[in-house]
């Protein structure tokens, strides 16, 4: 399990070397372990942290295009652009964020669909004037769906992960 230190070296290895990304790979070592960075094309790259104890954590990061890794039966708005998506190794964790110019009241609807539809089990809904957080679970995993309205386009952030 990536501790604090870890994660902390991860989100500071993200954004000191995505500015610095004029080289394709890049290597710092500590006391406390070792973090690459490998550039995988203009919009993608990954993050590895390995620890004192050998452990390693990977975040792997898109720009504007689905992971191949994503899960298939979570449901993808059809219509939306992806903004960004983020996978982390430690519990299969993937984040993904799309906008769509559609409604709110028409991506939960497709949402509370097609979560059902692919198996999984809507646990709770919140729903408020800006914001429809849906949260479900589907055998080991967790799923969050959140659908912002921000003006004139809805946001889509999407969260899955293995349950710890």
């Amino acid at each position: 399990m990536c501790s604090l230190k870890c994660k902390s070296a991860l989100l500071a290895g993200a954004l000191l070397l995505a500015s610095a990304a004029c080289s394709r790979s890049h290597t710092v070592r500590t006391s406390d372990g070792t973090l690459t960075y490998k550039e995988k094309g203009k919009d993608s790259g990954t993050i590895s942290v390995t620890g004192k104890d050998g452990k390693t954590a990977t975040l792997t990061f898109n720009q504007n295009k689905l992971p191949d890794d994503y899960p298939k039966d979570i449901p993808i708005y059809s219509g939306s652009k992806v903004v960004m998506s983020q996978s982390v190794s430690e519990n299969h964790t993937h984040n993904l964020m799309l906008e769509t110019e559609d409604s709110s009241d028409k991506v939960v609807d497709f949402y509370k669909k097609g979560l059902d539809g692919n198996g999984w089990t809507t646990e709770s809904t919140l729903t408020t004037p800006q914001m429809t957080i849906l949260a479900g679970t589907k055998e080991q995993r967790h799923v969050m769906v959140q659908i912002g309205d921000s003006g004139a386009k809805r946001s889509i952030m999407q969260v899955v992960s293995d349950k710890q």
